[in-house]
């Protein structure tokens, strides 16, 4: 099985096209139905606003999707979450979605360069000498030192800002990291956090990201306390499902929002199908497709050119499965990270109970734009291998594939989010969340808190309305 991308987005012309019919009115309209938006929704609705979503694809969600593979739901986008995102564990509980740990119970196996491990639950670092492990805790040292001159808030204003975002991560590593299997293990990291390569990322951008996630180690990890601690039964997207079940607001799939104009008291979203109106608009888009609409009057110069410069990782995401988990039967939980293979990392995401084995792990960065055009059949043996070189020979016999491509997918334009190269976020970074009139924006990358994440994508909801409220207060 492998997911249909999502259609192409439609070239802009040279010549306007006929103005669309008037569309609906409320008193603000929400462009984009991912977590984001839902969290503006909902907000804006319980104070008692009416309220219009506006989405291009046919499903709510964004970056987080639905699908089923060998009779179990699945995500084909984000599917995780950490003990330190209280926003995100507390509404799936509201809403009747449950958690369970992501399965590591056993030895992970992988290789880093040269050297193979195997080693109990994640713990590889045991693994790769004791040198290694000495400097590995050194460069963990330096990286928390650097985040003390980091305010997530705004990562721009520290007095060490500029010169910090004049490094790429891999200058700063060829400096300051001596031990080729320690810089080999960055690499990794960067890669399968970001979804970019090392030389494409500014190292304030990388700290900033770090900060808002609460340092590097919780960000790299499966057991309490990591990132990727919790899975959700049923998937993620249930809780965007039922966020969206919830709303009395008007939703509105298949409506890309073509252009943002502002009039006097008010202000008009144009889709192919209506011009709509508002009081306010809250734009919670990825910055790709954010910066292909047309804004009137014209977004501030720092805004533009902070858009030109946010890049969206590169990423295939693949789920595997088997009539058992047969890997725990060698005393393995299923986990990959070989620095040395397009397809890594891997996970066991194996619900409790369920009748088949799944695994689930990533193409990344430039492993993804290169097996991008290789096309299916040429991924799924590629991670066929993977998983039977580490995991043995059962696992050559899948009942079931599936993967999404991100980078094919036209409404986020890759994931998981958007990073910074050298030099944007300290000269532009104070037009992140700034609203341009009655125009605001959400989305993961305008968070303070788990930018990247879809508990930043919650914050980011409250808070843009938030400014709405405000705004609305303020007015005579």
């Amino acid at each position: 099985m492998t997911a249909d991308p999502a259609p192409p987005l439609p070239a802009r012309r040279a010549a306007r096209p006929a103005e669309p019919a008037p569309g609906a009115q409320a008193d603000c309209i929400v462009v984009g139905a991912g977590f984001a938006g839902l969290s503006t929704a909902t907000v804006l609705e319980a104070a008692g606003l009416s309220v219009l979503v506006l989405e291009a694809r046919d499903r709510v969600g964004g970056r987080v999707e639905a699908a089923t593979l060998a009779g179990q739901p699945i995500d084909l986008g984000g599917m995780w979450a950490g003990p330190t995102q209280p926003a995100l564990l507390a509404l799936a509980e509201r809403l009747g979605v449950a958690t369970f740990p992501t399965p590591l119970d056993g030895r992970s196996r992988g290789r880093v360069g040269d050297l193979p491990f195997e080693a109990e639950g994640e713990a590889f670092e045991d693994e790769i000498g004791l040198v290694s492990k000495l400097r590995l805790g050194l460069l963990i040292h330096k990286i928390n030192r650097l985040l003390r001159h980091v305010d997530a808030d705004a990562p721009w204003e520290g007095a060490r800002a500029a010169a910090l975002d004049r490094e790429t991560v891999a200058s700063w590593a060829a400096r300051e990291v001596g031990d080729r299997t320690v810089r080999r293990l960055l690499d990794f990291v960067v890669r399968s956090v970001f979804c970019a390569e090392p030389d494409d990322l500014s190292l304030l951008f990388f700290l900033f990201y770090l900060k808002s996630a609460g340092g590097l180690e919780v960000l790299i990890q499966a057991g309490p306390g990591g990132a990727q601690n919790l899975l959700f039964h049923g998937g993620l997207h249930r809780i965007a499902a039922r966020m969206h079940d919830g709303l009395a607001a008007e939703t509105r799939l298949g409506e890309p929002a073509r252009a943002v104009r502002q009039r006097a008291g008010g202000v008009e979203v144009v889709t192919p199908a209506g011009r709509h109106r508002a009081d306010r608009v809250v734009v919670a888009v990825p910055p790709a497709l954010c910066a292909a609409v047309e804004f009137s009057p014209p977004l501030p110069a720092p805004r533009r050119e902070l858009l030109k410069r946010q890049t969206t990782g590169a990423c295939v995401k693949v789920w595997v499965a088997y009539p058992r988990p047969f890997w725990r039967d060698r005393g393995l939980n299923g986990g990959v990270a070989d620095d040395t293979r397009p397809f890594s990392p891997v996970y066991d995401a194996t619900p409790p109970g369920a009748s088949v084995g799944l695994l689930s792990g990533f193409f990344d960065g430039e492993a993804a734009v290169e097996w991008s055009d290789r096309g299916t059949d040429a991924r799924r043996d590629e991670v066929v291998a993977t998983l039977a070189e580490h995991l043995g020979p059962g696992a050559q016999n899948p009942i079931g594939y599936a993967e999404r491509d991100w980078t094919r997918e036209a409404w986020s334009r890759g994931c998981y989010g958007a990073y910074l190269p050298p030099g944007a976020l300290s000269k532009y970074g104070a037009a992140l969340r700034a609203p341009h009139g009655r125009v605001h924006w959400a989305g993961t990358e305008t968070a303070t808190v788990w930018s990247g994440y879809v508990e930043g994508a919650l914050q980011s909801g409250r808070r843009a309305a938030e400014e709405v409220l405000q705004a609305r207060a303020a007015e005579p």
